[in-house]
């Protein structure tokens, strides 16, 4: 199953190394956004920890027409809860690497949509999984020199949920 997830996610992340270097010019340059986030787990990630704070990076282009694609990727690590009656608490670490794609509405306002391979370490087991991540966010252009977006998301990576909020500077 996971190779055919493979299958699927190639092709756009293939695409973002093969477009035409005349739309590239033509639509703008690549833009870096950094910055961090804050998630609560939602599911069966939610059974041993409590909430998660990580990091995030991407760079997008955009392509035509308020439409954005690129790659994501970042790292969250989950606190683990204390058991009732035991004495350590085990986290949970989760890193995504993404192709993202997005759409800007007017005012800002962007969807997107992430997909890609999502790796999970918890007590010492390792999974990779598929990872879907669904954004909803607000650009906003402070000066020219920089651009602060804040997104909503919902990381789906197969078993592990969690709902997010995302704070990023464009460089």
């Amino acid at each position: 199953m996971k190779k055919i997830y493979l299958i699927l996610v190639f092709p756009v992340v293939s695409c973002l190394f093969f477009t035409s270097a005349k739309a590239q010019t033509k639509t703008g340059d690549w833009s870096i956004d950094v910055g961090p986030n804050v998630a609560i787990p939602i599911r069966n990630l939610s059974y041993f920890t409590s909430f998660g704070l990580g990091a995030d990076i991407a760079a997008t282009t955009p392509i035509s027409g308020g439409f954005a694609v690129g790659a994501r990727a970042n790292y969250s690590y989950f606190i683990g809860k204390t058991p009732l009656f035991g004495t350590s608490a085990h986290g949970a670490s989760v890193f995504n690497i993404t192709a993202d794609g997005s759409y800007t509405l007017p005012q800002n306002v962007f969807v997107g949509l992430d997909l890609g391979l999502g790796h999970e370490t918890t007590n010492g087991q390792n999974d990779t999984e598929f990872a879907r991540i669904f954004n909803l966010g607000y650009k906003w252009d402070q000066s020219k020199q920089h651009t602060y977006i804040f997104t909503i998301y919902f990381d789906q990576t197969t078993y592990e949920k969690c709902l997010g909020v995302r704070g990023a500077i464009r460089l």
